[in-house]
């Protein structure tokens, strides 16, 4: 947090986006602390419209809806956000970031981004400009790389495990909010075996 007292996301609406495959407790957690920690005023969430390092996804609309479903007890204050999906192609977050900027003039930016994410840093289009431009709430997770800057560490939940989970009829009700999965039963999707 800024010297000041201020929180760091003070004024300005904390984009979160993510493959969201699907969304767990952790992506829950860190929308109440970007709200109520460290002060954003809104949180927009991005699900990944085509993921930039290839990644298998479930279908758009189904992570949308299981987004939705995360987003639920916020009420207003979070919002689902297509723009990935409107801008078509594969998702890459400096673009998405400039196209909401200049949809929106009126509003001030800032990003959610797990810790995982630095170790990737050099793969993304450019980041440093990305960091510059936009004030990054970094959300640590436990079994990824601390650093000073991180916000919160989380603990190690992956959507991944949740997926075998769920593809082998197992019980994810401890990582999942209960809405969530309810919208992931509902929607009878079937995540195919992972490498």
């Amino acid at each position: 947090m800024p010297a000041t007292g201020e929180p760091k996301l003070a004024g300005t609406v904390a984009v979160y986006g993510g493959s969201f495959n699907p969304p767990h407790m952790c992506h829950q957690i860190a929308v109440l602390y970007a709200l109520e920690c460290a002060g954003a005023d809104a949180v927009w969430l991005v699900p990944c419209h085509r993921h930039a390092f290839a990644k298998a996804l479930a279908p758009y609309d189904l992570r949308r809806a299981w987004c939705e479903a995360l987003a639920a007890p916020f009420g207003e204050r979070v919002r689902i956000s297509d723009i990935e999906r409107e801008l078509g192609g594969e998702s890459r977050t400096i673009d998405t970031m400039d196209a909401l900027a200049a949809r929106h003039p009126d509003l001030r930016f800032s990003l959610v981004l797990g810790s995982d994410i630095r170790a990737e840093r050099n793969a993304w289009k450019r980041f440093d400009e990305l960091e510059r431009r936009f004030p990054i709430l970094w959300i640590g997770r436990m079994g990824h790389a601390e650093s000073a800057d991180d916000a919160l560490v989380l603990p190690d939940v992956s959507s991944r495990r949740i997926r075998c989970l769920l593809r082998e009829g197992g019980d994810a009700s401890d990582f999942v909010p209960r809405r969530v999965l309810d919208a992931v039963r509902a929607s009878g999707w079937r995540w195919p075996e992972e490498k």
